[in-house]
């Protein structure tokens, strides 16, 4: 019963803060959006970024470790993707980015803070960062067949990643009455941080009023590629990891000795099970590759979210967790 509350409890507030956004575009849909995306973007975000990777020691082999799932689940995907194509006749490159890349911001992250902590929250950032990296610089390329590097480097959130690991892994003593206002801008960047999370999920809901199901059939298929294999990938990944030794396990560990690899693990899970971002569907759009198709597949994923994602992370807390 503890289980499947800790479940209600992280899905439940994530998807009703987003219905509440998409509510509010209905009331209101003349809101400024764009001043709240790059309040996020510019702001909010980053302060949630450096936060949540200085108050958390920096590991290079968990870094690794997420670094690459993100990496051989963009691929494998990508591969099913083309796969698919084949057999299903569609034509154009838009098919590929709201199949392959995973909604590692708007509501993944509340979720890894509401699950996990802010552990949790870290590791989903470190996750969400080489994501959003590869969406920017492969997945941009995928659908214009440019990619401008300029761009790339002006991510906001990629500097706040930096140099929140710099502050987590050195230390250099200051005298105390620096240290004083120090400590009062980290929690100011910190109050900023928090305040991106709801700002995430509702700019989400809102919007999704922008998309419409234009094709059901690929959509459903497309969405189901998304939140259905991309966690059977993510677990199969956690069973290589653990056969050669990136996370260990043995009969009898202690799970407060490896608690730490069990959330990592989690995380993979619960990244790989998110719909397609909003962005994938407005790259498509802007660069005219199947944004119909783009904004049916982000839609009917996120709503089929609200079913898929319990359902993953029940498997996730009890294969991985344990509990």
């Amino acid at each position: 019963m503890h289980m499947e509350f800790t479940i209600i409890k992280a899905v439940l507030p994530s998807f009703a803060i987003a219905l509440l956004g998409y509510l509010y575009s209905v009331k209101d849909s003349k809101l400024d959006m764009k001043s709240i995306a790059n309040l996020i973007y510019y702001i909010f975000s980053p302060c949630l970024v450096y936060s949540s990777m200085a108050e958390n020691a920096f590991k290079f082999q968990e870094f690794i470790m997420l670094g690459s799932s993100v990496i051989v689940l963009i691929f494998s995907l990508m591969a099913i993707t083309w796969f698919y194509k084949r057999i299903s006749g569609l034509n154009g490159r838009g098919v590929y980015l709201p199949i392959i890349f995973m909604n590692t911001g708007n509501i993944a992250l509340p979720m890894a803070f509401f699950l996990y902590g802010n552990e949790g929250l870290s590791k989903a950032i470190i996750f969400h960062l080489v994501n959003v990296m590869l969406l920017y610089s492969m997945g941009v390329f995928m659908v214009s067949k440019k990619t401008d590097l300029k761009e790339f480097f002006k991510i906001p959130f990629l500097y706040a990643a930096v140099l929140g690991i710099i502050t987590a892994t050195i230390s250099i003593p200051i005298p105390e009455n620096i240290g004083r206002y120090m400590s009062l801008l980290g929690k100011a960047i910190e109050i900023l941080g928090k305040g991106a999370i709801p700002l995430l999920i509702i700019s989400l809901g809102y919007s999704l009023k922008r998309t419409r199901l234009s094709d059901v059939k690929h959509g459903l298929m497309g969405a189901g590629l998304r939140v259905i294999i991309g966690p059977v990938i993510a677990f199969g990944l956690i069973a290589i990891y653990r056969f050669i030794g990136w996370s260990p396990i043995e009969d009898g560990y202690s799970q407060v000795l490896f608690a730490d690899m069990r959330i990592t693990e989690a995380v993979i899970v619960l990244m790989a099970s998110m719909p397609a971002p909003i962005t994938s569907f407005l790259l498509n759009e802007k660069f005219e590759e199947s944004p119909e198709l783009a904004a049916s597949m982000v839609l009917i994923g996120t709503v089929s979210g609200i079913i898929t994602i319990p359902f993953i992370l029940s498997l996730s807390q009890k294969y991985i967790l344990g509990m």
